[in-house]
C-alpha cells in the first residue's frame, strides 16, 4: 500500500487530469471525490482485516483494540493527502521536465526508503507482558 499511495497515486492523479482535463490544483469537486474514498477504505479495512490478522498479528490486534485501526486509517488519510499534494507538484512541474523528473526520482527513493523501514523489524526496548 505504501508504494501505491506514495508513488503510484500522485502519477495516476496527474494522468487522470491529463486525460479528462482540469487541474488538480483547482478542481475541488474531483478533490472531494478523491477524499471520499477514505471512508470506503475504512469500511473495507474493517471487512478484510480478519483475513490478515492471524497468528501473532491477531494477538497484537486484539490487545490493541481499535487503537491500531484508528492509527492505520489516520496514516492512510495522511498519506493520501500527501499523494494529492505530490500530484499538484508534479502537475505544476510539467513545464520543467528536468525538475519534474528529479522530483519524481526523489519521490521514488522516499517511497523505497519508507517501504524498507516498514519491512525492517524495530527493536523492542521493553519486554512484552
Amino acid at each position: 500500500m505504501n508504494a501505491h499511495i506514495n508513488r503510484d497515486l500522485p502519477q495516476g492523479i496527474v494522468q487522470v487530469f491529463e486525460a479528462l482535463g482540469g487541474d488538480p490544483t483547482s478542481d475541488e469537486v474531483r478533490h472531494q471525490d478523491f477524499d471520499s474514498v477514505n471512508e470506503l477504505l475504512e469500511r473495507v479495512e474493517g471487512e478484510v482485516k480478519a483475513d490478515f490478522s492471524v497468528g501473532l498479528i491477531g494477538v497484537v490486534d486484539i490487545a490493541a483494540g481499535r487503537l491500531d485501526d484508528i492509527a492505520a486509517m489516520w496514516k492512510v488519510r495522511v498519506a493520501r493527502k500527501a499523494a494529492w499534494t505530490n500530484a499538484e507538484v508534479l502537475w505544476t512541474l510539467r513545464a520543467a521536465p528536468h525538475i519534474r523528473s528529479a522530483f519524481f526520482d526523489t519521490l521514488d527513493r522516499s517511497t523505497g526508503l519508507a517501504g524498507h523501514g516498514l519491512l525492517t523489524p524495530a527493536a523492542i526496548d521493553t519486554p512484552l507482558r
